[in-house]
């Protein structure tokens, strides 16, 4: 879910999340979360202590949780965007016009997924057929994760996760190549 929470950030220096969000979310505004963690130190507490005090002091699940503890560290400049708790990480999605099962194979088959990316780039790990898919990235030992999300018969989607990227810098760059490497999936998908 902390994935979730992070789509929903702002891409500039603001805690994140928009203030009605927050407001229908939590029932307080941005500005009293961020008084409120202030006048506990909050820049003192790591992530998972922030969250778990937020938690079990306010009336909020741990969802929201985490979400008010990422936007008081983006708030506070303790965390920067794209920083995840091992990493940065990048994400990038596709809605294909196939079963997900199908759309599953492109990843789960090594040889219809040589058809689209190098294989010498990635060593699967684990997967769920036709639910995820997970990989360790041999050129610097970052992870991949893929979800897949059936919309219909002949209708789904997938949403890839590049995380334990080292430099927020990378994150650009990572994009852009899942940006051309998901054009050439489209490629190999259009042949199925």
């Amino acid at each position: 879910m902390k994935g979730g929470v992070e789509k929903l950030m702002a891409k500039d220096n603001s805690p994140g999340m928009s203030p009605e969000t927050v407001l229908n979310g939590t029932g307080k505004p941005w500005e009293e979360w961020l008084a409120l963690l202030d006048a506990a130190n909050g820049t003192s507490m790591n992530h998972a202590e922030l969250a778990r005090f937020v938690e079990q002091n306010f009336e909020v699940s741990g969802w929201w949780a985490q979400g008010i503890a990422i936007g008081y560290e983006y708030a506070r400049g303790m965390r920067e965007r794209g920083m995840t708790s091992d990493g940065f990480a990048t994400n990038a999605s596709k809605t294909l016009n196939l079963a997900v099962e199908q759309v599953w194979e492109l990843f789960g088959d090594s040889d219809l997924r040589a058809k689209w990316l190098d294989p010498q780039l990635l060593e699967q790990t684990s997967a769920t057929r036709p639910r995820t898919f997970n990989a360790k990235w041999l050129a610097d030992d970052s992870r991949v994760s893929v979800n897949f999300t059936s919309k219909g018969d002949n209708k789904s989607s997938f949403a890839i996760q590049h995380r334990r990227l080292q430099h927020q810098d990378d994150i650009a760059t990572v994009k852009a190549f899942w940006k051309q490497r998901i054009a050439e999936l489209v490629k190999v998908a259009n042949t199925l």
